[in-house]
């Protein structure tokens, strides 16, 4: 039984929306043609019939199965052979890589070159392209992430001078509004970008099987999301500081960002191990002439790392006679990972239908080792840009509230001491530059802007973190939980540490 049909049962039944059977995604073609190309030339070593071969290509769940399943449908519903439908179908594509892809396979099809050396050559090519254009993008990500940082400092010190003119200036309601719109602006740009520079790829599978983090996760969403929107609207209907509802509001969905962080950083160790298991299985079952289940009885547990418990499972399960569909899509179904399951679906159904162990096992192995080393690199930018963008926040937070509190702070002290005697003498003949230019409608809106942009920066902080780190949606809770708690605490302790400094002076 080929494990594709299986899967793809287990997603029509339990993905939801996420990731469907055929994504519409094109950000994911690029990753989704080198895996296709990969399976095909997996399966191309069991000597497979064309039609076969075309069959299983265009039931994959990416992208790029559309154009195989256009190439199978014309070669069927009009009599052609696979050769002219390759043709007909890459005149008609747009994508440059996969129509130069279709137009070659046609020329193999047509000439009679072996199919099987044809793919895996065309599989390396891809892959090599695959490479240099994600390392060109984490080039183009690392510029945008310093770009990213100068942009809210940028936008920090406007909002500073908006305070500062208030202060000494005449400064008008609409010149604080167009200053702290622009850092809206300027922030939300920023974020965007980000997003838009990171490459694309899911690292969590869709099946109804999940690892146990996710399963917790799943039931924690349900719990968080309704009592954090209660507890926080009890709170504002209560007239609580906006520094407690923000502390609350981060400490709410920090279980379920925690989880899923746990969870993703266990899929980052089993993607690294699973190259050298599917690697030794498919050496070992070669090397005996056995099955790919009886071989994996012949693996040492112990040199598979992160997967060790999961093989072992595996194998269990294989020894108690329960079908091996199941078990391996069990299998990759708890480990959480989309590499896992694009790999391990490379590997079982080319075996499945004949092809050679080892050979499947290299080539199953090389994709997933690709992407792994793709993602280190990656990476290594989200991980400085993370703690970066922490301290970052936590300075602009913590700038903006002293700033806005010294004022208040600054102008009742000024008004107490115009109207306190000095010297036999009321003190009402200040000179002009020793007084604030303030009104309460100002000072209530400036409030209202920068509370405003504190939020635009605790979102947009957490989307750009979450967007370079990549990961299942809800590890977004917990980079919003950490810029929802430093926000919260700002606004807690900066008002009493700038009256502390101001105690004396009347």
């Amino acid at each position: 039984m080929p494990l594709f049909k299986f899967w793809k049962k287990q997603n029509e039944k339990g993905a939801g929306k996420e990731n469907r059977a055929e994504s519409v995604n094109n950000d994911l073609l690029d990753v989704d043609f080198f895996c296709q190309l990969t399976y095909m030339a997996a399966i191309a070593t069991s000597d497979i019939a064309r039609s076969g071969l075309f069959s299983y290509s265009s039931k994959l769940p990416y992208v790029s199965a559309r154009y195989f399943k256009k190439v199978d449908f014309v070669a069927k519903a009009f009599n052609h052979d696979y050769a002219e439908a390759c043709n007909i179908v890459g005149q008609a594509t747009e994508e440059p890589e996969v129509k130069e892809l279709l137009l070659r396979l046609s020329g193999a099809l047509s000439s009679g070159e072996n199919i099987a050396s044809f793919l895996e050559r065309e599989s390396q090519i891809i892959s090599e392209s695959y490479g240099n254009h994600y390392e060109r993008r984490l080039d183009t990500l690392a510029k945008w992430t310093d770009a990213y940082v100068a942009l809210i400092m940028t936008s920090a010190i406007v909002t500073v001078m908006a305070v500062v003119t208030l202060m000494i200036g005449n400064a008008t309601t609409l010149f604080i509004v167009i200053l702290s719109v622009l850092t809206i602006i300027v922030t939300i740009a920023g974020a965007w970008l980000i997003h838009r520079a990171t490459p694309k790829e899911n690292k969590v599978h869709s099946l109804s099987c999940r690892s146990k983090e996710q399963d917790i996760a799943r039931h924690l969403v349900k719990l968080t999301i309704p009592a954090g929107i209660v507890i926080v609207a009890l709170m504002i209907l209560m007239n609580v500081d906006i520094g407690w509802i923000m502390l609350i509001a981060g400490v709410i969905p920090f279980p379920l960002g925690l989880i899923s962080k746990i969870d993703d950083i266990k899929i980052n160790r089993r993607d690294t191990d699973i190259a050298g298991f599917l690697r030794s299985l498919g050496g070992v079952s070669q090397a005996i002439g056995a099955t790919v289940n009886e071989s994996i009885g012949r693996l040492d547990f112990r040199s598979l790392g992160s997967l060790k418990d999961d093989a072992s499972l595996l194998y269990t399960r294989l020894l108690a006679r329960i079908d091996p569909a199941l078990c391996w899509n069990t299998f990759v179904g708890e480990t959480g990972s989309e590499q896992i399951t694009r790999s391990v679906r490379i590997f079982w159904d080319a075996v499945t239908i004949g092809g050679e162990p080892q050979r499947v096992g290299n080539d199953a192995s090389n994709f997933a080792m690709k992407i792994t080393l793709l993602r280190a690199k990656r990476g290594m930018i989200g991980t400085g840009f993370l703690w970066l963008t922490v301290t970052m926040h936590a300075v602009l937070v913590v700038l903006l509230a002293f700033v806005y509190e010294t004022l208040i702070t600054f102008t009742s002290l000024l008004q107490t001491m115009s109207l306190e005697p000095q010297d036999g003498q009321l003190a009402g003949n200040i000179p002009m530059f020793m007084t604030f230019n303030t009104n309460e409608g100002e000072l209530s809106l400036l409030y209202f802007m920068i509370i405003v942009i504190i939020i635009v920066l605790i979102v947009a902080n957490a989307f750009t973190a979450h967007s370079i780190n990549g990961g299942h949606i809800y590890c977004l809770a917990f980079y919003l939980a950490i810029t929802l708690v430093l926000s919260g605490v700002a606004l807690i302790i900066v008002p009493p540490i700038v009256n502390m400094l101001f105690t004396g002076i009347t």
